[in-house]
């Protein structure tokens, strides 16, 4: 009996050790953020390939504003603007000249402003491989989640394709109108309690005062 479960687990940690993703995702985190903030990105790019890669092209989705890409080291950085001046937004961010090892990772970073209203980010990015290949993160996540897992490998094996991450922008500026009460209430419960505090420590001082 010792021997099937001591069987039993050791085969239960062999399907979580070798039960890896066949396809790493490009991510943009963080995956929430707050409204109208001026927020640093991260692009977290995996390499799931036998081949470097030599370039990553992110799209910027229209509602950002002020984007403005930091400097990775050993990476060529340029952006696709439209407008001038005070309107000038940015489209997209390309990393390119660089070199991401097979099994490794990359951060690229930028900063931007997000809009002052709750809205979903889209982060749709490509990623080029030295033998030219290119894997596009350009799915929608909602439509992966429709297909089969035969269909999902077939989309990722044939067509270099996968879902792209999102960011949601929320509204934290609002709670609601019951938690707005409790935090009120128990504001006054504090201050009631400093100012019990305050007159029995003075109470104690006026009995010392007389006692001596």
């Amino acid at each position: 009996m010792i021997k099937k479960i001591t069987t039993f687990f050791l085969a239960l940690s062999c399907l979580f050790l070798f039960a890896v993703p066949a396809f790493a995702h490009v991510i943009v985190r963080p995956n929430q953020v707050g409204i109208a903030v001026t927020q640093d990105f991260l692009v977290n790019v995996p390499n799931e390939k036998d081949n470097p890669i030599v370039s990553v092209r992110l799209l910027i989705p229209d509602v950002l504003s002020s984007v403005v890409p930091y400097v990775a080291q050993g990476w060529t950085i340029t952006t696709k603007t439209s407008g001038s001046g005070d309107n000038t937004t940015v489209s997209e961010i390309d990393w390119s000249g660089g070199s991401i090892p097979v099994g490794q990772a990359e951060e690229l970073g930028f900063q931007a402003q997000v809009p002052a209203k709750p809205t979903t980010l889209n982060w749709k990015a490509y990623q080029t491989y030295s033998d030219g290949t290119v894997v596009s993160w350009d799915v929608n996540p909602d439509t992966m989640k429709n297909l089969s897992d035969e269909q999902q490998d077939q989309l990722a094996d044939k067509e270099n394709k996968g879902e792209y991450s999102t960011t949601q922008v929320i509204n934290d500026l609002t709670k609601p109108a019951m938690q707005k009460e409790d935090e009120s209430h128990a504001d006054k419960v504090a201050v009631l309690l400093a100012a019990a505090a305050f007159v029995m420590s003075g109470i104690a001082v006026v009995f010392a005062i007389k006692k001596n």
